[in-house]
């Protein structure tokens, strides 16, 4: 048809990183003819005993055709109320979401101003950087240093206090290194940008020994997932804590019915105290299960950097060659270049039997290299 033209993007689209994340890739496992279930999964920070069990029998009794034909409750009632029970929060200052990634967006667009300045505490989650881009800011990395990619804070506040941000984005304890920053720590460095908002990404506050909660504050959102200690990515289940007047804010700009009413209902059932008592038991476990892993693989020589989490950064020469060589064994590992690291894979713990296929695997790709 003459005349007619393929729409213009918006411009800040023509540079906007590639969004690449951990998990199994369906397009990449069909090129290799392999199913989701052929291959052992290393690459996502999740736990690995799967859904607490009285979540799997609330989500199937709530598979009927009633149910599924009725829209959720837009509002998350009861899922507020139950994380309010069980966070200690009130209500009005919590919000869910469809994952994480859906608030970090969220976020972005609600406050990210055009041409405004934003710190990412990187190598870190992709997504912030690619959120702040998309609302048309400006990202900045303030990057920890090798060879353990540790941030220090006195270094990060001076660099906070020389670029005046308008915002500061930061995982705590942070992927893909597993370092938590104490509580001290990043009061410290809050105190270096207060005019800035602050988004703390505590995705993974569970897999630490100790957890420690952001200073809950007006200009500080507090990011959680309930995917990964969970085991819930199918359902995609997050949610966010911040002062009323920006839950409020937020919510005008949230996609409608955003959490869907399966996902509420495994929500709730999460906070039941069987589940949280098994959420305790299992993770306490995989910290076992890790600390021998990473044992494991310094026995074979390899570099396993500093971690407080179940997950940490190993070296090797080629962090994508190894990832093909491991997929090619049916495993998977993040590859860590998308974090600016292209000599490190990242690596997930699993249940004992599963760390043993990962280490007899690297023993073997280390003898063919």
């Amino acid at each position: 048809m003459t005349g007619r033209q393929i729409p213009t993007p918006r411009p800040e689209l023509a540079h906007l990183p590639p969004s690449i994340h951990g998990a199994r890739d369906y397009r990449v496992l069909a090129e290799n003819q392999l199913a989701a279930d052929d291959v052992l999964d290393f690459s996502s920070n999740a736990n690995p005993y799967g859904a607490p069990p009285a979540v799997l029998d609330a989500v199937r009794a709530a598979v009927t055709p009633s149910a599924l034909k009725r829209y959720p409750d837009r509002d998350c009632l009861a899922l507020r109320a139950a994380l309010s029970r069980h966070t200690g929060n009130a209500v009005d200052t919590l919000l869910p979401g469809n994952g994480t990634a859906e608030l970090i967006q969220t976020i972005a667009l609600t406050y990210v101003q055009s041409g405004s300045r934003h710190v990412i505490l990187s190598p870190t989650f992709g997504e912030y950087a690619r959120a702040v881009q998309l609302a048309g800011g400006q990202t900045v990395d303030v990057r920890s240093s090798p060879p353990h990619f540790q941030f220090d804070p006195d270094a990060v506040a001076r660099e906070l206090q020389r670029l005046k941000p308008a915002g500061v984005w930061l995982c705590n304890p942070n992927n893909p290194t597993g370092q938590q920053w104490s509580a001290e720590a990043l009061a410290r460095v809050q105190r270096a940008a207060p005019q800035a908002l602050w988004v703390v990404d505590e995705a993974y506050r569970h897999f630490t020994a100790v957890p420690i909660a952001a200073e809950d504050a007006p200009n500080t959102i507090i990011l959680r997932s309930l995917t990964k200690d969970f085991s819930l990515a199918g359902l995609r289940l997050g949610y966010l804590v911040a002062h009323p007047a920006v839950i409020g804010t937020l919510k005008t700009v949230q996609p409608p019915w955003s959490v869907n009413a399966l996902a509420q209902i495994a929500g709730i059932a999460a906070f039941q105290s069987e589940s949280l008592v098994w959420q305790q038991r299992t993770l306490s476990q995989l910290r076992r299960h890790a600390a021998q892993l990473w044992t494991d693989l310094r026995a074979l020589g390899m570099t396993v950097l500093p971690t407080e989490t179940p997950f940490a950064l190993v070296a090797v020469d080629d962090a994508a060659k190894t990832h093909r060589q491991l997929l090619a064994r049916r495993i998977l590992v993040r590859d860590a270049t998308s974090f600016g690291l292209p000599h490190h894979i990242r690596v997930a713990a699993r249940r004992p039997a599963e760390n043993r296929r990962l280490v007899d695997a690297l023993r073997d790709v280390f003898r063919k290299t």
